[in-house]
């Protein structure tokens, strides 16, 4: 009975590893991920957060990001090319009144980020540290009608 108990602690020691080596690895592909608050010149455009993800080398195939969460938002994640990724979280609607959208509870601080990302089909996490701000961006807003 204790060598099945040893086999069991020997494997998941060995699976639990394996995982986190996979999971440091993977931690290195990230060059830098910036973020930028926008917001809208006209009634009804709103604002937002892009964030972008810069990597240093393409990621594997049998590697995907999904989405990100960061400051209480979690928004997916799109493909630009190999080393770019871009993620945009509307943080307010403007149609008749500015209304926050809605926040879930993340745990990570004003500058971390938590990455999704599947390999070879299992779900894993990161959080990124010293996600960078880039100055807003504030839209213009519309031309008068009459001029």
């Amino acid at each position: 009975m204790k060598i099945i108990g040893l086999l069991a602690i020997a494997f998941l020691n060995l699976v639990s590893c394996s995982s986190t080596k996979l999971h440091q690895e993977t931690k290195h592909y990230f060059e830098k991920i910036t973020y930028q608050n926008w917001v809208g010149g006209v009634k009804g455009a709103g604002g937002g957060t892009i964030i972008n993800i810069k990597l240093f080398k393409s990621i594997p195939e049998n590697t995907q990001l999904i989405k990100i969460q960061f400051q209480n938002r979690e928004g997916n994640i799109t493909k630009l090319n190999d080393l770019s990724y871009q993620a945009s979280i509307k943080t307010f609607d403007n149609e008749s009144e500015t209304i926050p959208t809605p926040t879930i509870k993340t745990n990570l601080k004003p500058n971390q980020a938590k990455v999704f990302l599947k390999i070879n089909s299992k779900e894993s996490t990161i959080i990124i540290e010293d996600v960078k701000e880039l100055p807003m961006l504030a839209y213009p807003s519309a031309k008068p009608i009459n001029n």
